[in-house]
């Protein structure tokens, strides 16, 4: 029967499988579970392949094709999310899902020509990280899927290097203004998104603004060494110009969306609600491929913009709300982008004790910072500590007669709050009595 099924029926209900897998919130994600439909996927990708040809051909194709490739993409998507759900970081399918988030955001970046090397640096180092871990890590997964992976990662930093190359023509001593500007006009972008509108904040972000450029010396911007540097003089005005003008634009409109579009900006107002709440809830309470359905809407929306605006029901493009929408979309990116990079290499089976000893290792931290008057005080901690040491079996944290994903980093922050526990008993005052 699965020869006979068209490839697009086949990804739809693969997709599908994997939909109920990560929704099933009776256990935990396993690996073998995630490594079968791996292996699965692989099978379709090479099928697809088979049937259209390589996936970047540059033939025209057809509507089965683009949604086969479509489906492929999803399915390649919440694979890597369910890779970064069992702690499984380091493997090649795990950088998908980043690699596409980052991909979008620096295309983003490149569209509002608003950006600094506070932006782009980390980047430069998140996809060094992913390189390595397809060459180093690659040898146990399928060829095509390797190539796949470099592919996105060769993408992301084709992207980055036209940004970088723009950033080099601005004199490093004058990346600190630039970099204020930068976060003005995001600021100002911010303030205009919210549901209430304030005028007097935008009015400060103004001040703000003018306050920069009254430390301008003959019209020219002074770098942080106090020298006036020519290079990239025209780059920074140009992110002082449109500053001034979003902030006009801003008091102007006063944060009217045009009816039209509101649906757009009522549900991103949503998504990113809920994932400023994952940001501070991560370790508790997310599970990586909840932000499947987030990526989802959001690149629905950002591939829906005709000409880069959002379109309306009726086919118009009002004007009213354009940059507001954009922002939300944007900033929705940015905290999927976080929440990914920021995802931990343990399996969620281990995340309870994982979260337990992260816990306890921020009061030990703090405890260090001041001491403490007696040994005693301790206590708590060491017993706490000495309960997850008892949890482990022949070495291991077991799950049933599963050994999860994340045994060394568990066991390396185990480790270092028994030492910091030692350490404050040994230099916690001798409470012996006199003789």
């Amino acid at each position: 029967m699965a020869e006979t099924t068209p490839i697009t029926q086949r990804l739809r209900d693969f997709l599908d499988g994997l939909i109920v897998l990560k929704e099933d919130r009776t256990t935990y994600i396993r690996s073998a579970n995630v490594l079968v439909n791996y292996d699965t996927l692989c099978e379709l990708h090479g099928a697809v392949e088979s049937q259209f040809g390589a996936l970047d051909s540059g033939n025209e194709k057809s509507s089965e094709q683009l949604d086969a490739e479509r489906l492929l993409d999803n399915c390649f998507l919440l694979i890597s999310l369910l890779f970064l759900t069992i702690g499984r970081n380091l493997d090649p399918p795990a950088t998908y899902a980043p690699s596409v988030v980052i991909k979008r955001l620096l295309v983003h970046l490149t569209e509002s020509s608003n950006f600094s090397n506070k932006d782009i640096s980390p980047v430069h180092d998140t996809l060094r990280g992913f390189k390595e871990a397809i060459q180093n890590n690659g040898s146990t997964h399928d060829l095509r899927v390797n190539v796949l992976m470099a592919a996105k990662v060769e993408e992301c930093e084709a992207v980055l290097q036209d940004l970088q190359d723009k950033l080099n023509l601005i004199s490093p001593t004058l990346y600190g203004v630039h970099e204020r500007l930068v976060s003005l006009r995001r600021c100002i972008k911010a303030a205009e998104a919210k549901k209430k509108f304030s005028e007097s904040e935008i009015k400060g972000y103004l001040d703000q603004i003018q306050q920069i450029d009254a430390t301008k010396i003959a019209g020219k911007f002074v770098g942080d060494d106090g020298a006036v540097p020519e290079k990239g003089q025209k780059q920074v005005q140009l992110v002082m110009d449109r500053c001034y003008a979003m902030a006009e634009e801003a008091l102007s409109r006063q944060g009217v969306i045009a009816p039209g579009l509101l649906h757009y900006s009522d549900t991103l107002h949503k998504v990113k609600h809920k994932l400023e709440k994952f940001e501070l809830t991560q370790a508790w309470s997310l599970r990586e491929t909840d932000l499947y359905e987030f990526m989802i809407k959001l690149m629905q929306y950002d591939d829906g913009r005709v000409d880069g605006k959002f379109v309306a029901e009726d086919g118009s493009s009002p004007e009213e709300g354009q940059s507001i929408i954009l922002y939300l979309l944007r900033r929705s990116y940015a905290h999927i982008y976080t929440l990914l990079i920021s995802s931990e290499p343990v399996s969620e089976a281990l995340t309870p004790i994982f979260n337990q000893l992260q816990t306890v290792q921020r009061c030990l931290k703090e405890v260090q910072k001041f001491g403490i008057a007696d040994p005693r005080d301790l206590y708590p901690y060491s017993m706490k500590l000495s309960s997850i040491e008892n949890m482990k079996v022949d070495g291991k944290f077991m799950v049933g007669n599963d050994i999860p994903e994340g045994q060394g980093r568990v066991a390396s922050l185990l480790a270092e709050c028994f030492e910091i526990c030692q350490e404050l008993r040994m230099n916690a005052p001798d409470k012996s009595p006199a003789r």
